[in-house]
């Protein structure tokens, strides 16, 4: 009873009553600029760690850092907006305003102090926190109390401006009460009010979403409006700390001493020292790296002589006139490929990387470190912009612009689904990348040979032994990279250019046992083509997606530093390597054995040269000693990606 007098007096203190759609305007307007003032902050107390920054790019981040916010506001606000919103009239009662009134006020208040949290803690993980606040409070330290209180003293300020910005919120709420309605009409106002309550719902709901493009927003797409060290003053708190939540949070492992690890191993690469396979100086050559949807080795009869008729003729060609791998990619999914590619990330979380609570970590990709040396760079994928966050992760990776279907702007080459079909867009990505100033380091997808397989009106597949419509649409992006080709070698810059041709992942339907295991699941398509300085060879090495950034900056002499879990193919001192995971369950290979692990123990050991088809499991209980060696090195890449991943080191300072 007490606490419902103390309740009434205070929502009489103010006698300003309000219709109920000024409340909600005033309101939601007010704490909007409230929470993009508070995330501004951030650039405010920490202005050394975003040099450069103009005055307009400052405004403009603020700007596009709305579109977050808004998310924020209508998450936070929910209470406020359902019951308020409601059709019914006991949402005048007092008792209830004033009930409502407290919640507005209490989480409005956490989502302002999460980012006045962060202005601080920032400091220390050089990104916007996710999960880490909730794991630092769930510890049980001795002297986390003590640092709590140390904080406190410390940044006393940062408690000062919490207050003045609770101050407003609740000189806000007592400034905008209720008014109740007066109702004349019950029939037409329970109408009226159950459409507007309808209309809000569906306004929230493009709010969350980010807009109306076919797929939400994520933490990922603040990369499409700055890069990865401006991203957390796009991005607030509530919003990484919510998004951020839906992937499983990484533990931190302590397998080897954080003062030796990277003695042992290191994903940062300094030197890239070349003694095999080139023939020739590459410096200054241009960089193009083709990615084809769903091409598993399975699919090439260059890879796979089981298959008697070829559904690759060109590639099968071009193969071999190249340098080729025993490829493997480090994920399932086309929308991990790219940041195994493009920034040196295996996909070792239960989530992709671009969904994941880490995504607002920084990334200096291939991207980054060519445009240091003087390289344009450019991406291209025919697809839906947005489409698997394709434009957000070659922007992270350092890729200044990013062709769509919007830029390439005919929807006649629509496939209906996914975007523009392979050959019209090749042919497009041809002609752009004649117009780049070189060097360039461009890349581009395929997406044909994606379900639902559509093949073009006015193409028709060769005859042959298709076992499938996924089979015709590998034929055509065959026969689109065909023309692809033949419009290159038009252009000057195609005989000082190096191609990458590597699949994403493999392929989706599968015909002969032999891929149908946990190595040839990750078999694809790997190879690099520039006849002046290559020589053609099937080395049959391992070559996995993160192997493509340190491979191609030693090709190119170029003297810089790369952040990548992979390793300079082109160096024979360095060691093959292979890692991946799956449902839980890690994959690692030195070229020699698979190992198979739950992330500590491991689980299964194979000989994949002597049993590719893994039949024969050749670890046993007790002889944990024989395999060491092995699971050291996994251990240590696990170690290494985890504990960086968490503190966000995965760019070099």
């Amino acid at each position: 009873m007490a606490f419902l007098y103390i309740c009434k007096n205070y929502y009489m203190f103010s006698k300003r009553e309000l219709p109920l759609w000024k409340v909600f305007v005033t309101r939601l307007s007010v704490m909007l600029l409230l929470l993009a003032l508070s995330r501004w902050l951030l650039y405010w107390f920490n202005t050394g760690n975003f040099p450069n920054l103009s005055l307009a790019e400052q405004l403009r981040l603020f700007v596009v850092g709305l579109r977050f916010d808004i998310w924020t506001l209508i998450v936070v606000n929910l209470p406020f907006l359902v019951f308020y919103g409601i059709p019914f009239q006991f949402k005048f009662n007092k008792t209830y305003c004033i009930v409502v009134d407290i919640l507005f006020v209490i989480t409005n208040s956490i989502a302002v102090a999460l980012n006045h949290i962060d202005v601080i803690y920032y400091r220390y993980i050089d990104k916007r926190m996710t999960t880490e606040l909730f794991e630092f409070a769930c510890h049980t330290d001795d002297n986390q109390g003590s640092l709590i209180k140390q904080f406190l003293v410390d940044f006393w300020f940062m408690v000062l401006i919490f207050i003045v910005f609770l101050v407003l919120i609740i000189i806000l709420t007592r400034k905008t009460k209720v008014k109740k309605a007066v109702i004349i009409n019950p029939k037409h106002w329970y109408a009226t009010r159950s459409l507007v309550f309808l209309c809000l719902i569906a306004a929230s709901v493009i709010g969350l979403r980010g807009g109306l493009q076919t797929k939400p927003m994520s933490i990922i797409t603040a990369a499409n409006y700055t890069n990865t060290r401006n991203m957390p003053l796009v991005l607030n708190t509530t919003y990484t700390i919510g998004r951020g939540s839906s992937g499983t949070a990484l533990k931190k492992l302590t397998f080897y001493n954080d003062d030796i690890i990277d003695s042992l191993y290191s994903p940062v690469h300094t030197k890239f020292n070349v003694n095999r396979y080139i023939d020739g100086n590459a410096e200054g050559y241009n960089i193009l790296l083709i990615i084809l949807e769903s091409h598993g080795q399975e699919m090439v009869s260059y890879y796979n002589h089981q298959r008697q008729e070829s559904i690759t003729p060109f590639l099968d060609s071009l193969l071999a006139q190249s340098l080729v791998f025993d490829g493997l990619a480090n994920g399932r999914q086309s929308i991990e490929a790219l940041t195994s590619l493009l920034s040196g990330l295996p996909s070792l979380m239960s989530r992709d990387y671009v969904e994941s609570p880490y995504a607002a970590n920084r990334l200096d990709g291939i991207g980054t470190v060519l445009k240091r040396h003087g390289y344009s760079t450019a991406f291209f994928h025919g697809g839906n912009n947005g489409t698997m966050n394709f434009n957000a992760s070659s922007f992270a990776a350092g890729f200044d612009t990013y062709h769509g279907r919007n830029e390439y702007g005919n929807d006649d080459d629509f496939d209906g689904t996914w975007g523009i079909s392979d050959m019209p867009f090749l042919q497009y990505t041809a002609t752009h990348l004649n117009a780049l100033p070189k060097p360039f380091a461009a890349g581009v997808f395929t997406l044909s040979s994606h379900h639902p397989f559509t093949i073009p009106q006015g193409y028709t597949v060769p005859e042959g032994n298709y076992a499938s419509e996924f089979e015709k649409t590998v034929r055509y992006t065959d026969d689109a990279m065909r023309s692809f080709f033949e419009t290159m070698r038009q252009y000057d810059w195609y005989d000082s250019t190096i191609f990458i041709i590597v699949g994403d992942h493999v392929n989706p339907e599968h015909r002969f046992n032999s891929y149908l295991n946990g190595y040839g699941q990750f078999q694809i398509v790997t190879a690099i083509y520039s006849p002046s300085v290559i020589k053609a060879r099937n080395t049959g090495v391992m070559m996995q997606h993160t192997d493509i950034g340190p491979s191609l900056l030693a090709a190119i002499n170029c003297h810089d530093t790369l952040f990548s879990f992979g390793r300079n193919i082109f160096d024979s001192i360095q060691k093959p390597c292979f890692i991946s995971c799956l449902n839980n369950i890690y994959e690692f290979s030195d070229g020699d054995y698979l190992l198979q692990s739950d992330g500590t123990n491991i689980t299964s050991v194979f000989d994949i040269k002597a049993d590719p088809c893994l039949n024969n499991n050749l670890y046993k209980q007790g002889n944990e000693e024989h395999w060491a060696d092995i699971d050291n090195q996994f251990k240590l890449r696990l170690q290494q990606y985890n504990n960086r991943m968490i503190n966000n080191k995965l760019y070099i300072k």
